[in-house]
């Protein structure tokens, strides 16, 4: 019971952090299909334990843990590895228990390691086991080993273990194997270069043992196991064309708490092909086996069938893409030197600018393979399209007083990860304006080709809000502006049957007196009152329509209380030549030369007014 309370006390404190990895469950034959590489096929698919003990973790990418994705068996539910925290390991229940072979390997490891514990049983066992013939003359696949027992119970007889037991033709080995192969198993998984082989447990891979292997996991990061190795390859010797079996298992070391984990990497299981294709220092956002283009480049590995095979190899390259245009010359073929078994193909991939899907490369050759029949081999990279990067910034940023606002710098395009660094000294992907800072704002941006794109925007803040003070104005006659600086658009709260609103202009329709008020864009507020009253008209003696802005017009002040006013010119021999029926105080004499003149008024309120006006242009 000490055990199990402390083990619900550490998984309680791990559920605070988050996991990228996800899981999903797999049938046996689902998750055979995913192991599969080249050059391998398989038959009479088995998988033993609980359903819930076999998953494909995938997601992985970008994170410490490897593979990014692949086959995981479980002492316990597979899904457990996808949020930290979320199990208490209490014992898992559903497994089942009793395989000697695993047993006899957890016990093997104590005294490899100078050590006496005793692991008494092998509990929530799970097993994947199929039939394969391989087209090659060796197998390899990847993998990594997990598990929530680090690094408290690391030595001591809760050692959680697994094996990959291999039986077939040219094997003779000390572990049980199915009818059909009768010389049994052998483990191919174990230390590197350890001698004698050294099983892989929490007790022979640790901080301590084979550190160089180990990789700790405090607070159960990115993925929830406490720590796991680092990735190591399985490989053995096999005949082309035979049939061999593989059982790949795991199981608690003598409790059913805190789980294990075996990750095999998908796609991996193979008899090695003779050409595979890499993309060496890509960033996590790139898809496996994808360059960039113009940025991004890949490798072409030629693998030369034996050393017996001629040194010369023939290559066709197909796909999609087009050699010069999208990626430079390809040679024709190889040529292997004496011995030398394996040549490197560089990609180089070249930007042309243009908008393109997802193409591809294909690198294929004809050979006869180690069981003497013709055989093909392809391998394939794939061309992301890569557009240079792209900012946008309006010219301007209006802030009101006091206003914070958040300015993202993430290009429109470019590849990340991107490298920022604005004029505030910020390095993060957005900075927070605030009004009152900096007036011009710059950013430049390098993405992860290294290039680079610059922007800039000012900030602008409101002039000062000034309302006018109180007016009096005439009845009829427009205010001037009554509002000053702020933000437009305006907001006017006024009397509507009585007022006219012109812009930031009032024209009054009646005797009075009319409250204004006036709101701004950033809610700024003023008011003020204005008075209209009739006013009582003043005619002029002279005006100027020289048009040049000043007295151009004949005005009478407060005409605009009297609408319907007439008004008559007379040159000096009493010929009319103006008449305004409703005066709006528009006439400018424009078609009379300078001279004087005789007017008559007569006002709407039936007061009649008259004298001499003087035009003077000059």
């Amino acid at each position: 019971m000490k055990r199990i309370s402390l083990l619900i006390l550490i998984s309680f404190f791990g559920t605070f952090a988050f996991g990228q990895v996800q899981v999903d469950y797999q049938t046996a034959e689902e998750a055979v299909a995913q192991l599969l590489g080249p050059g391998v096929t398989a038959s009479n698919i088995i998988f033993t334990g609980s359903s819930v003990q076999l998953g494909l973790m995938y997601g992985a990418e970008g994170i410490t843990f490897e593979p990014d994705s692949g086959i995981v068996l479980s002492c316990a539910d597979v899904i457990n590895i996808e949020l930290p925290g979320n199990n208490l390991d209490i014992p898992f229940g559903e497994g089942i228990s009793g395989d000697q072979d695993l047993l006899d390997i957890a016990n093997s490891v104590p005294p490899l390691i100078n050590q006496t514990f005793l692991v008494s049983a092998v509990n929530d066992i799970a097993t994947l086991e199929f039939d394969f013939v391989p087209s090659g003359d060796s197998l390899s696949f990847n993998y990594s080993f997990g598990s929530d027992e680090y690094l408290t119970w690391v030595n001591s007889s809760f050692n959680d273990i697994f094996a990959f037991f291999l039986s077939g033709p040219g094997i003779t080995g000390p572990y049980a194997a199915p009818a059909g192969f009768p010389d049994g198993a052998i483990n191919i998984a174990s230390v590197p270069e350890s001698d004698p082989l050294l099983p892989i447990t929490i007790s022979s891979v640790n901080n301590v043992l084979n550190q160089q292997y180990y990789i700790d996991n405090p607070g159960n990061a990115e993925i929830a196991i406490n720590g796991y190795t680092a990735q190591f390859t399985a490989s053995a010797q096999v005949e082309c064309g035979a049939t061999y079996h593989i059982k790949l298992a795991i199981a608690d070391g003598s409790d059913t708490a805190l789980e294990s984990i075996v990750v095999i990497e998908a796609g991996s299981f193979q008899s090695p092909s003779t050409i595979s294709a890499s993309v060496p220092n890509a960033p996590p956002s790139l898809p496996e086996l994808t360059m960039l283009e113009g940025c991004v480049d890949g490798i072409f590995t030629v693998f030369r069938p034996s050393v017996d095979s001629p040194d010369t190899l023939y290559l066709e390259i197909g796909g999609s893409a087009t050699e010069i245009e999208d990626f430079l010359e390809f040679p024709g073929f190889v040529v292997f030197p004496e011995d030398e078994v394996v040549l490197e193909i560089p990609v180089t991939t070249i930007f042309d600018g243009i908008d393109e899907d997802l193409e591809f490369i294909t690198l294929t050759y004809n050979y006869l393979n180690a069981c003497g029949e013709p055989d093909t081999v392809l391998a394939q990279l794939n061309i992301m399209n890569y557009n240079l990067p792209l900012l946008d910034f309006p010219e301007e940023l209006f802030l009101c007083n006091g206003e914070n606002q958040n300015v993202s710098g993430v290009p429109d395009e470019g590849f990340a990860p991107f490298i920022y660094d604005w004029s505030t000294g910020d390095t993060g992907t957005s900075i927070t304006v605030t009004s009152g800072g900096p007036e011009l704002i710059s950013l430049e941006v390098v993405d992860y080709c290294e290039n680079t794109v610059a922007d800039s925007f000012l900030v602008r803040v409101p002039e000062p809000f000034v309302i006018e003070p109180d007016l009096e104005l005439c009845l009829g006659a427009t205010s001037g502006a009554i509002v000053l600086g702020g933000s437009t658009p305006y907001t006017f709260v006024y009397n509507t049957d009585s007022l006219t609103l012109d812009g930031t202009t009032f024209t009054p329709g009646f005797e009075g007196i009319y409250e204004v008020t006036v709101i701004d864009a950033c809610g700024e507020t003023g008011t003020l009152f204005i008075e209209s009253f009739v006013c009582n008209t003043i005619i002029p003696n002279v005006f100027s329509p020289n048009a040049d802005g000043k007295n151009d017009l004949f005005i009478i002040s407060g005409l605009e209380g009297f609408p319907n006013s007439e008004l008559k010119v007379f040159n000096r021999w009493g010929g009319l030549i103006y008449e305004g029926l409703n005066y709006q105080n528009s006439w400018r004499a424009e078609e009379v030369p300078d001279g004087t003149y005789y007017f008559i008024l007569n006002r709407s309120d039936g007061e009649t007014f008259n004298g001499d006006i003087t035009i003077l242009r000059k």
